[in-house]
This record gives C-alpha cells, structure tokens and sequence, in this order.
C-alpha cells in the first residue's frame, strides 16, 4: 500500500530550545478513530511535528482517497504539567475551557491556527433554562451553519431539552430567538483529564487545496509566559563574610533593581528585581552575571566573586498584588 502526506501539523513554542515543542499527543476522537481505520489514515508524531497520510492500493492523489472523509477531530493531550506555568494564555479564561484549533480556507502552503479561542466542553444532551412566561425559540447549528436542532418553546417551561446525541463530536452554536448565545464542543465522549484541547481538521477546505497544490503546513504559534524576573542572593552565616556590594549585570540589556534586603526564612537575602517582564525560557539566551565584592577574616583586601545566574523557573512563578494589578514574578534563589 502507498502511502501520500496530505497535511502537516507543527507545535512551536517560545519556550523551547528551536520552538521545539513536543509535549503534546493527538488522540483521535471515537468517531475520528472509525474515519481514519475505514480510509488507511493514519498519523506520525516526530518531536513536535505531526504528520497525516492516506494509504491507497492505486495511484492516485491524497485528495482523491480523501473525498469521502468527514471533518476530524483529535484532543490535543498535554503531557507536561507545567505547561501553563511557561505559557501565556488568557487571564480572562476559565479553566474548564478547552483550547480550539482548526484550519481556515487554505490558501498558502502555510497557514498559523490561531490560539485565542477557548470553548466549553459539553454534553450532546443538555437543558436550556427559560425566563418564566416567555416563549422562545431555540435552535442549534453545527460547524458547517446547518440547522441540526428547531423547538420553540411554552409558555409554561422553565427549561427545554435539547438532545442531540444523534450526532458525533464536533462543534456547535446555542441560538436563542435568532441570536448566539454560545458557541460549544459537544460531544459524548469523555475528554482526559490533561487534555489541553481540539484540533478540527476542516476536510472541504483540505480538499480543495489538495486538488491544486501540495499538502499544507499548519502551524501553532504558542507565546512564552513573562514575568519580572528576581534573584534572591542569600549569604550565609557560616561564611563568616561582610559584603561590600552586590551588582547584577546582564549583556541582553536587562537592568534590574537592588539590591533590597529581605528575610527569607532565617537569612537575610538581597533583593534583585528586573525594571521590566521579561520572557520565561527554557535555556536563558545570556544568564546574568552576579558580581560580589567583600571581606573575609582572613584578608584585609576587598574580594571579587562572579556567579552565572540560573536561568529562572516557570514553577517559581507566583502572583503578588499591587493595587487591583496581579503582577507576575519568577524568583530564584541563589545561595552564595
């Protein structure tokens, strides 16, 4: 059996050496899953880049063996649990929320999904409350616009139901008296837990594109998560030292105030705080450089220390309120 590309999809993340981002499975909806065994569809993950193809007997094109597949839908399962922690998502977003990425018309070999839109996962049987002594019509709408679901309600009903379990996975719109209400994933399936959210392959689209030119390449663009970065330099006891002055100096630019004394814990810790946030990376591209000077018991003349700050941790990260601001920190502590 051959076996044809007919598109690609790849994960980038700020975060990530390259953008590489690979902490992510895709996991074929029940129906999906039927779609691709019935037409010798099948997908290859290598590091963050995920790729489709449709096995065929004959010699013919990918949007041929293609021309009878309903949309797919996969859950885009994470596997990192700090994934939120490095990322900028939208602070006005309610955790049960599910990230919705699916392609546009495809005109370019190229194409970015866009990540700024989180829907609610839902039952394909559910109630709609009703403002007693109205009357209103309540219509549901699948992904393609068509008309799925029309009941009006009586004027004695507080809720109608509406099931529309008949149909599979997908995405819906709540229409009530000729305006949306909400727009929603449906479905009868149980979602992970650490799924982060669905991808909704548009096959017309696909298609139309397959006829003319070579597969497309979609990409997710995801933005690295940015924080004031603070360094915390405790000097222990022990060391039986006497600092003379601490100085951070970063060659990206970065400038940073401090020191400011602070306890933490039992020790006393100085403070460094940088001016302006500043991108959360896995690898740090320049790490700042701490620069102490001191005296010791053993020496009369000043001393020079240079440390390399570690780059910070999206764990450390911790919300700190100013005025009706939550304004974002990384903190490191460095024991010296």
């Amino acid at each position: 059996m051959d076996f044809q590309n007919w598109f690609v999809l790849k994960i980038l993340h700020e975060y990530f050496d390259k953008e590489i981002c690979s902490v992510f499975e895709l996991l074929p909806m029940k129906f999906t899953q039927t779609v691709m065994k019935n037409h010798n569809i099948l997908i290859n993950k290598k590091e963050n880049q995920y790729s489709g193809y449709v096995g065929s007997q004959l010699s013919t094109n990918s949007w041929e063996e293609l021309q009878m597949v309903d949309d797919l839908y996969f859950q885009l399962v994470n596997t990192d649990l700090n994934f939120n922690s490095y990322t900028d998502t939208p602070s006005n977003n309610e955790e049960s929320n599910l990230l919705y990425l699916t392609n546009a018309l495809v005109v370019d070999d190229e194409q970015d999904l866009s990540i700024d839109t989180y829907l609610t996962v839902q039952p394909l049987f559910f109630q709609v409350n009703i403002r007693e002594g109205t009357q209103v019509n309540v219509v549901i709408k699948n992904s393609k616009g068509e008309v799925i679901f029309n009941q009006m309600s009586q004027n004695n009903q507080v809720s109608l139901s509406v099931n529309i379990s008949v149909f599979e996975t997908g995405v819906y719109e709540l229409w009530i008296d000729g305006e949306l209400l909400k727009t929603f994933i449906g479905t009868s399936e149980r979602i992970k837990n650490n799924c982060y959210g669905i991808l909704h392959l548009k096959m017309e689209s696909i298609l139309e594109f397959l006829r003319t030119k070579n597969r497309p390449l979609f990409k997710v663009n995801f933005i690295a998560e940015s924080a004031y970065w603070q360094y915390a330099i405790v000097v222990s006891k022990d060391k039986k030292i006497t600092v003379d002055s601490l100085n951070i100096e970063d060659s990206n630019g970065k400038q940073y105030l401090g020191p400011k004394n602070e306890n933490i814990g039992n020790e006393e810790a100085y403070i460094f705080t940088s001016t302006k946030v500043e991108k959360i990376y896995q690898r740090a591209r320049e790490s700042p450089l701490l620069t102490m000077r001191y005296l010791n018991e053993f020496s009369d003349d000043l001393l020079e220390l240079d440390i390399k700050m570690p780059t910070p941790e999206p764990s450390q990260i911790m919300i700190k309120k100013h005025g009706n601001e939550n304004v974002k920190y990384s903190q490191t502590i460095v024991y010296v």
